[in-house]
């Protein structure tokens, strides 16, 4: 990657941002909550084509006494109209028999409002059992009900960690690790001093947008996990997403740019329609080997 790539709109700002938003936040609260007894087939769709996607990495820079890490990538759950509990609860229990060392959850988490987590708790508290926890960052659509911090709080119930500019230090092997959660490039206010403050720079950063991409790599943050995009949710055959979330075309997969690498998962749940064609859903299994 050249970082010079970008599209002349960005979809981080301006009146079309505030659109979508909008019609996310009318879809999810009025529209579909009428509808979604007469047509809801995301639960179905999900039993039918969620899969995990593995990859194998070997940071620049990630610490060399801990030996291999599994770090499970989850990202754009959006509970709420579309997704059902118990749907949840057997995507999770399938995913942590893979035995993950680390669960990152990379935001978004809800749909139109925060409450819409409170059902879906029960069916996420197994993430919690990985050997070096779960950890959390905010996305753009946890900030739509005007109280994220009852997110972070509900989330902190069940064992999981939310991390808003903030790092923690874990030990894994006879080494250790620093994990960052920066916040969301779009509604929140993402301070990367402050996220350095505590532990130094992280090595594994949980961003929800990918386009902090180049801001992660200026702090020479060794790996990002990311989400946001849904790698487009509808895409035709062989061509781009329809709609585009990041400026840098970062849609789905791994990507590298000077000593950083960013993995962008195409997320779990569905916004706008209850449907995805050509992006379907995922979870990401990283196997992070530490450099020889």
């Amino acid at each position: 990657m050249t970082g010079r790539k970008q599209r002349w709109l960005n979809p981080n700002r301006g009146p079309l941002k505030i659109l979508e938003r909008n019609l996310d936040l009318i879809v999810s609260r009025f529209l579909y909550p009428r509808l979604g007894h007469l047509w809801s087939p995301y639960s179905r769709l999900l039993e039918r084509r969620f899969g995990v996607a593995d990859i194998e990495v070997s940071p620049t820079g990630w610490p060399v006494g801990g030996g291999r890490l599994r770090v499970l990538l989850i990202s754009d759950i959006h509970t709420g109209i579309f997704l059902k509990p118990d749907a949840l609860a057997a995507i999770v229990a399938s995913l942590m028999a893979l035995q993950p060392d680390l669960v990152a959850v990379a935001g978004d988490l809800v749909t139109g409002h925060v409450s819409e987590l409170d059902p879906f708790l029960e069916a996420l508290a197994p993430l919690a059992r990985a050997p070096l926890g779960a950890c959390v960052c905010f996305g753009n659509h946890d900030y739509f009900g005007g109280n994220p911090e009852h997110l972070g709080r509900s989330l902190e119930r069940i064992g999981l960690q939310m991390l808003k500019n903030q790092s923690v230090k874990v030990t894994h092997g006879a080494g250790q690790l620093v994990i960052g959660g920066i916040d969301d490039l779009v509604m929140g206010r993402p301070d990367w001093t402050a996220l350095a403050a505590r532990h130094g720079t992280p090595h594994l950063v949980l961003a929800h947008n990918p386009d902090h991409f180049y801001a992660a790599s200026a702090q020479d943050v060794p790996l990002i996990l990311s989400g946001h995009t849904h790698g487009g949710q509808i895409r035709l055959p062989n061509g781009p997403p329809i709609i585009r979330q990041s400026r840098f075309c970062l849609d789905e997969g791994a990507y590298a740019f000077r000593s950083s690498l960013l993995i962008v998962s195409r997320g779990l749940g569905s916004v706008g329609l209850p449907w995805r064609w050509g992006a379907d859903p995922e979870a990401v299994l990283v196997e992070i080997v530490p450099p020889a």
